[in-house]
């Protein structure tokens, strides 16, 4: 539920950025990493010793992530407060999209690869199957060595 639960957030950070989704989406998100965070502890606790080292360290990184999501919804709701001044969303907006962009030339370059990749086995195979069927002569060059 935790790794579910980040996925959506990071889809709603994207898609805040990127102008498709509210502050309410990335808000509401933020505040699930951080409840199924907490029913994972929950859980540990149930089963491990409560003064185990991994324990303690289970527990301050629930803490960490704990302060990390309250920050995140703070900084949420700040931007929508502030929602007139959007100049620093239309940097990471414009940074997203570049970002967006370079990934996309990458994908079709990989394509065009592996397009070029299958154009030459299938050339590769064309000349097999042609010298293959082709009968040699007793005059050829390789008869002559044997």
């Amino acid at each position: 539920m935790v790794a579910a639960a980040t996925h959506s957030l990071c889809e709603a950070a994207n898609a805040m950025v990127q102008g498709h989704a509210s502050e309410e989406r990335l808000i509401a998100s933020a505040k699930e990493v951080a409840g199924s965070t907490a029913h994972l502890l929950m859980a540990c606790k149930v089963k491990a010793d409560p003064g185990s080292k991994a324990m303690m360290r289970l527990q301050s990184a629930g803490n960490a992530v704990k302060r990390a999501t309250e920050a995140l919804v703070r900084a949420a709701q700040q931007t929508k407060e502030h929602n007139d001044d959007e100049s620093s969303l239309t940097v990471n907006k414009r940074m997203v999209e570049g970002i967006a962009e370079e990934i996309q030339a990458q994908e079709e370059i990989l394509r065009k690869e592996v397009e070029l990749t299958n154009a030459r086995k299938r050339l590769m195979r064309i000349r097999q199957d042609r010298y293959k069927d082709k009968p040699q002569d007793d005059n050829s060059p390789s008869s002559s060595f044997s």
